[in-house]
């Protein structure tokens, strides 16, 4: 038993060299070949009203003829965390960059030690799926909210599988709050408290029907009455009632309704099928696009990282697949296919055609947990067969 623990710290501090040292190489090559790699075209917006909080106090930008207007557009999270990393203590932005390194190697560790929860054996795969992940390692080392909100995702999935396996009221409470400080970063989960609560009293009333709706109710109502502080901000300083208007101008402009309305099919059996069909192409791209290299301007770099990228999402893919199928009736993976699900959801809905592999991070650890459970039991077959052939052999 000591020699298995042994063997396993081994290869846990091996995959988190290897990651490390794997984020290190395109960090270095970005930073010396392409230092401007690390800018999107959302990075502007986080860097101004970073700038606002630090020498204003305030979370502001100003408008057209120069004077300061209350933000609503985005959310604080990742602007305070600009403000105090990038103002507060006056690290470059490569330095922040690479903090948000550091925090995907911490959300690989917290994937870790959920799979751990839910079965001892898939923990290394599973961390080692988000840490070579892609998409993940390349968004990450860009002034965007991927790195941060990963992390305090991963954070979440970790206390809540805790309270799966618990029920006990302080990890239901502390994953609420969690939930509620990430939407913060990101308002793309501003509706999973309802999803969450729905899987509460799934999982919770065929045991306890009464506690199961007290701790659906405490769940909405710590998640609700925190996010509801920065919607009442917003109502008071700007007179929007949404928590962030960026997912009103999505709707308006990207969303999978807007897309449709705009070929103006006048029978609705061919407006379904637009939906049907403009629907099925932003799925397929949210889940099958593997991420591109060509921020780095280096045409034999993207060559590379293509054929890579494409191996690495057939390899989780195919565990993936597996385990959803395998897998089904486990109430930790019906939890997992539940987040995903909703972020699913939310991304063909909100921003149809513009989906595409950016927005699959938030569901890595989702992927890499089922997908680790889908080579154990691929590995479990394999072996079963060939001790099968050698008993065959032996008879």
């Amino acid at each position: 038993m000591i020699a298995k623990t042994t063997k396993v710290n081994r290869v846990f501090i091996f995959i988190l060299l290897l990651a490390i040292l794997f984020k290190l190489s395109i960090f270095i090559f970005g930073s010396t070949k392409v230092p401007g790699s690390i800018f999107d075209s959302d990075s502007n917006s986080y860097l101004v009203t970073a700038e606002m909080i630090y020498t204003q106090g305030i979370f502001a930008a100003k408008d057209a003829n120069g004077k300061l207007a209350y933000e609503s557009f985005r959310t604080p999270g990742y602007p305070i965390f600009l403000a105090v990393f990038h103002h507060a203590l006056k690290l470059p932005l490569i330095w922040i960059v690479f903090i948000q390194l550091i925090l995907v190697v911490l959300a690989g560790v917290l994937v870790y030690k959920t799979a751990v929860v839910i079965d001892s054996r898939l923990g290394l795969l599973a961390m080692a799926i988000v840490l070579f992940d892609p998409p993940t390692s390349v968004y990450s080392l860009k002034i965007l909210t991927e790195a941060l909100f990963l992390f305090m995702l991963a954070l979440f999935f970790y206390v809540f599988t805790r309270y799966i396996k618990s029920t006990k009221t302080i990890p239901l409470l502390f994953s609420s709050l969690l939930l509620a400080l990430t939407t913060y970063v990101r308002p793309v989960s501003y509706y999973l408290a309802l999803f969450i609560a729905v899987f509460i009293l799934y999982v919770g009333i065929p045991r306890n029907y009464k506690k199961a709706i007290l701790h659906t109710v405490m769940f909405l109502a710590v998640a609700f009455s925190i996010v509801g502080i920065w919607q009442l901000r917003n109502y008071l300083r700007t007179g929007d009632r949404s928590f962030a208007t960026v997912i009103d101008s999505n709707m308006r402009n990207h969303s999978l309704i807007t897309e449709v309305e705009r070929e103006k099919d006048e029978t609705l059996f061919s407006k379904g099928l637009d939906y049907l069909g403009t629907g099925s192409s932003s799925f397929v791209n949210l889940m099958t696009l593997p991420g591109s290299l060509k921020y780095f301007n280096s045409k034999p770099f993207a060559i590379l990282g293509k054929v890579i990228f494409y191996a690495w999402m057939g390899f989780w893919m195919i565990g993936f697949l597996i385990g959803c199928v395998t897998g089904r009736r486990n109430v930790y993976f019906q939890f997992l296919l539940w987040v995903m699900v909703y972020f699913i959801a939310v991304t063909v809905i909100n921003i149809s055609e513009a989906a595409g592999e950016r927005f699959r991070i938030p569901m890595v650890p989702c992927i890499a947990i089922i997908a680790s459970y889908g080579w154990l039991v691929i590995k479990d077959y394999w072996l079963n067969l060939k001790n099968d052939k050698k008993h065959t052999c032996c008879t």
